[in-house]
């Protein structure tokens, strides 16, 4: 896949507790009225209290994907035990899909640019001739060789607990931005573009940078050079 999922129950308790903080933060009132006014403890403002939301949603989703680690696009096989696949296992994708769907984590356009892209390989597949459909050869030319999730192969460890985002911009329901795991600023920053959609008053992501259909048309051509 173009750069385009990074482990147990203890992490996604960890993430959980970390967006239950990042809300009571978010619904913090004043502290007591006998405070002097610059000691007061004021509500976030909207776009303050958007970040923390959106921070939250982020690293609860990199905290279920190290859980979870689901395969995104399956492959399907001859038969069993055999080592060429003939394109996308659509029984394994699609019960992994309703597991995506019950997180509540991820939009239906989410969801529905996860199956387009699962056609588009499933479809390419078909096309491909079998040379090139042996999984005993290595990383596939329907393969990065990295993780599409986080746009990596190596990271620093529980890193979806040092999720920041930045450049967040926030038009009506729709928010934009990227994501890094770095605490300072650099060239060679880490930087992983998003976006999420709130709907019923809660936001989900709703695209990742890393996720986009794959090797149509002449791209086949290309990869099989």
């Amino acid at each position: 896949m173009y750069l385009t999922a990074c482990n147990d129950a203890t992490k996604l308790e960890t993430g959980e507790k970390s967006l239950a903080t990042m809300e009571s933060n978010v619904d913090s009132s004043d502290i007591s009225s006998s405070l002097r006014p610059s000691e007061k403890k004021f509500p976030a403002t909207g776009k303050t209290k958007d970040s923390l939301e959106l921070t939250a949603l982020v690293r609860a989703v990199y905290t279920w994907h190290e859980t979870k680690r689901t395969d995104d696009f399956p492959y399907k096989y001859r038969k069993q035990n055999d080592s060429i696949f003939t394109g996308i296992d659509w029984g394994e994708f699609n019960k992994n899909l309703k597991e995506f769907r019950k997180t509540q984590l991820f939009s239906e356009a989410f969801l529905l640019n996860h199956k387009d892209i699962a056609v588009s390989i499933d479809s390419s597949i078909k096309k491909t001739d079998i040379t090139y459909r042996n999984i005993r050869d290595g990383i596939t030319i329907w393969e990065s060789g990295a993780d599409d999730w986080c746009l990596c192969q190596d990271y620093p460890d529980d890193y979806w607990e040092l999720i920041t985002i930045d450049s967040l911009t926030v038009k009506n329901t729709t928010a934009s931005f990227y994501w890094t795991w770095d605490k300072k600023s650099s060239p060679n920053q880490h930087k992983v573009r998003a976006t999420a959609i709130k709907s019923a008053d809660k936001w989900q992501l709703n695209s990742l940078e890393g996720f986009k259909p794959f090797l149509n048309g002449s791209d086949i051509d290309t990869a099989m050079k």
